[in-house]
């Protein structure tokens, strides 16, 4: 078999591809199929062999394809990555499986695509909502596609027929996944350990945040301006010297923990990022000043922050559920690659900023120091130092704290960073390769080398003409924004809403976990239990329903931990118990920390 997709009597898939797919559907309409010999299985189902290799399986190719979903799916995944076009088999049992949010087919050549295409009718499969594609290119570009569907659980289906033809792609492919469960791991733990932290921030900033502007009336706001993205590493004091004179020309976006750095060197940041919810975050400025600065923070960070005086104080929108209900959507999300850098890039891209340098992303340890001279980090240190505990034994921990490892450095030497560093180095490599993206350089010769980031001198962003009073125009304009005047009668309205969804989902938790029970007591004296089935089934309806569901989710263990392993009938009504138990208790911690903040205070919490 080999032609174009339109010669064959199946073209109706690329009708289907072009309508959810155009430019897909172009490119694949335009090559060769790749040749295959297609052939009736045992079974009667089509199956092929390329170069004389068997694509699938030659007895039972569609019974192959559900063993193997069956088999390589994560209980409780939400996203099923596909390796392979073959004949379109492992494909549809990927469709077919329960509770998949989104399927996305990877394949190296789109000539396979093609093949697919031309020798079965998939419009069923090529017309879902849930499918998405990954055609050639960078493998990296899958950190991105995860990143921003929201996958949190994410099982592979591949068949090694298809990926021998392919071994280089589908193995970076494999080790791009590797390193996004690494990520997710530590989010998964992070959140563990400070979910409810975020939640009790959340509602003591709740009121607060209402009445703040959000970033997205910034968007393209210093469209044609440089600007300079000041972290706190190492690399940072080289620049400190020259800030004086790149603020002429350029913006400054900075971030909480370079604050200190700057302040000493007589230079305020334009743009201020705090972004992270945590106590010790918040000490980096506490003691610190800077009312000429525009603060960018988001509803989760710790309350002080937004009793900082500033020239003004603009909010993203949040990344957690209840910060998006009581805070509103639609304020301009940040990118959060796990560190503030990345969210202070993002947001002078979000600004329209071009070039944007970077200064102080090491991402790595250059000369063994972790941070900036003036960091609290590196204060902190030198202040702890004792004549049995010397302050340099402080820093030798913070660098080999984490497991270390040896990359290429901007000035062609190598460099000592750890795996955390890279989780942020391979969120700008994948961002940075998008056709959008801005031109990015960096002033650190010895920080990490990032492909996308070209190395800069330091007089580059000095030799800009100066516009300090085009810059400051525009951030006049800035400060003069204003939340809507209907803000806080739009954020009493959310809690209300809250208040009413929580309380019905905790009543139909309660429900299931009891009709779970039934069923469990039902089921031991042999009893049947189709009304038990019927109940949870109105039960997970409603809770689906729901508007505020991911709330109660937000503080739940992860899924699989919840699932088990259940082989019976008895045991699945005893998970089912469990997961109803959990999420009741969710909802009535949400209740009391509601009840508990000053922002929300009078609210009840359940008196169940």
């Amino acid at each position: 078999m080999r032609g174009k997709v339109e010669d064959d009597p199946r073209c109706g898939n690329l009708r289907v591809l072009r309508e959810a797919q155009p430019e897909l559907a172009a490119l694949v309409g335009s090559i060769e199929a790749r040749l295959l010999d297609l052939i009736l299985a045992a079974t009667g189902d089509l199956t092929a062999r390329r170069e004389g290799r068997w694509l699938h399986s030659s007895r039972d190719p569609r019974g192959e394809a559900a063993r193997v979903a069956a088999s390589a799916t994560k209980a409780g995944a939400d996203t099923v990555l596909v390796l392979g076009a073959g004949l379109g088999w492992t494909l549809e049992a990927a469709l077919a499986l329960p509770g998949v949010e989104r399927v996305i087919l990877c394949e190296a050549d789109a000539a396979n695509i093609a093949a697919m295409l031309t020798a079965r009718d998939l419009r069923a499969a090529l017309s879902d909502p849930r499918l998405s594609w990954m055609v050639g290119g960078d493998p990296g570009g899958l950190l991105l596609a995860l990143s921003e569907c929201g996958s949190r659980i994410v099982s592979t289906l591949g068949l090694k027929s298809l990926e021998d033809f392919d071994p280089a792609w589908y193995g970076a492919l494999r080790t791009v996944l590797s390193r996004w469960m690494s990520k997710e791991e530590i989010n998964a733990n992070t959140l563990g350990r400070f979910g409810r932290l975020w939640v009790r921030n959340l509602a003591r900033n709740a009121r607060a945040g209402a009445l703040h502007p959000g970033i997205e009336g910034l968007t393209g706001a210093f469209a044609g301006f440089p600007a300079v993205v000041l972290a706190a590493g190492p690399g940072l004091d080289d620049v400190l010297p020259l800030l004086g004179t790149m603020r002429e020309s350029c913006l400054l976006v900075a971030v909480d923990t370079a604050l200190r750095s700057l302040l000493d060197a007589g230079v305020e940041p334009d743009f201020l990022l705090v972004v992270d919810p945590q106590y010790w975050n918040w000490r980096h400025i506490a003691d610190l000043s800077s009312p000429r600065s525009c603060l960018v923070t988001e509803p989760a960070v710790w309350p002080p922050v937004l009793r900082r005086h500033h020239r003004a104080f603009f909010l993203s929108e949040s990344l957690f559920p209840l910060g998006r209900i009581l805070a509103g959507a639609g304020r301009g999300l940040l990118g959060a690659g796990g560190s503030v850098a990345t969210s202070a890039w993002d947001f002078s891209r979000h600004l329209g900023c071009s070039p944007i340098y970077m200064a102080g992303l090491d991402l790595g340890y250059p000369e063994g120091r972790t941070h900036a001279k003036a960091s609290l980090f590196e204060q902190r240190a030198l202040a702890s130092g004792s004549r049995i505990g010397p302050s340099a034994t402080a820093l030798a921990e913070a660098l080999f704290g984490a497991p270390g490892i040896f990359v290429d450095a901007n000035d062609g030497g190598r460099l000592r960073s750890d795996q955390r560093m890279e989780l942020y180095a391979w969120w700008f490599e994948a961002r940075l390769a998008q056709k959008d993206a801005p031109d990015t350089r960096t002033l650190s010769p010895g920080g990490r080398a990032i492909p996308g980031i070209a190395l800069a001198g330091l007089d580059e962003p000095c030799g800009f003409p100066p516009r300090r009073g085009e810059l400051d125009a525009r951030l006049d304009s800035a400060a003069a924004f204003r939340a809507p005047e209907d803000s806080l009668d739009r954020f009493e309205r959310a809690m209300d809403g809250l208040l009413d969804g929580l309380r019905r989902m905790e009543a139909a938790a309660l429900r299931g976990r009891a009709e779970s029970a039934r069923g469990i007591a039902a089921l031991s004296r042999s009893r049947s239990i189709g009304r038990t089935l019927d109940v949870l089934a109105e039960v997970d309806a409603e809770l689906r329903a729901n508007e505020v569901r991911d709330i109660a989710g937000f503080l739940l263990p992860p899924l699989a931990e919840l699932l088990g392993t259940a082989t019976d009938l008895a045991a699945n009504l005893a998970v089912s118990e469990r997961l109803y138990g959990k999420i009741a208790a969710s909802v009535r911690e949400h209740l009391a920390i509601l009840a508990a903040a000053p922002d929300t205070a009078g609210i009840g919490a359940s008196s169940t």
